[in-house]
């Protein structure tokens, strides 16, 4: 399959998901008649971010250390170069996350070199970050790499130029007003 049918395949089940998961109701209703909250759409949008990079590789429940952990994004590139996602929470409970993961992954995969970190889906490139990066550079003090969307497009070998991808979401904030006012 080329690229493009590729990029327009995910985009129809991303909206197929949006259709699906962003539901009517919840205490605004009461407040101001059927229609989402905001709090519950940031929410889900935040989800959608992991749905959306499940359509572009396969990702799953690992167990270690006699606990399942809900792995969102992690993938095996034969070539050079691996990636892990994972939820947001809490600073330093995520750090601790990405540093049990990746010392579980690098005695299960010995012959592997093992690169972690943390995809941040909503932002293409990091070129359009001037100011709030001390987050990132609190990862990265940690020795937690951030990838941003282009970086990762990159290492599946998939091309979705900058201004398709944010038109795209433009699309998807139509689709809610749209959902929202109906």
């Amino acid at each position: 399959m080329n690229n493009d049918n590729c990029i327009n395949i995910i985009k129809n089940n991303c909206f197929v998901w949006i259709e699906n998961k962003i539901k009517k109701g919840s205490i605004s209703y009461l407040l101001y008649g059927e229609k989402p909250s905001e709090q519950s759409i940031n929410i889900k949008i935040g989800l959608f971010g992991e749905f959306l990079s499940k359509e572009l590789l396969n990702c799953g429940i690992q167990t270690f250390n006699n606990k399942k952990k809900d792995i969102d994004l992690i993938f095996k590139n034969e070539e050079n170069k691996g990636n892990i996602e994972l939820d947001t929470e809490k600073l330093p409970a995520t750090i601790n996350k990405c540093k049990d993961i990746e010392k579980f992954l690098k005695e299960k995969y010995i012959d592997y070199n093992i690169n972690s970190g943390i995809l941040n889906w909503s932002i293409y490139n990091k070129e359009i970050l001037k100011q709030n990066t001390r987050h990132i550079k609190t990862f990265e003090n940690n020795g937690i790499k951030i990838d941003h969307m282009e970086e990762f497009l990159k290492i599946i070998n998939i091309n979705w130029c900058k201004d398709d991808y944010y038109l795209f979401f433009k699309e998807i904030g139509i689709k809610l007003k749209t959902i929202n006012n109906s």
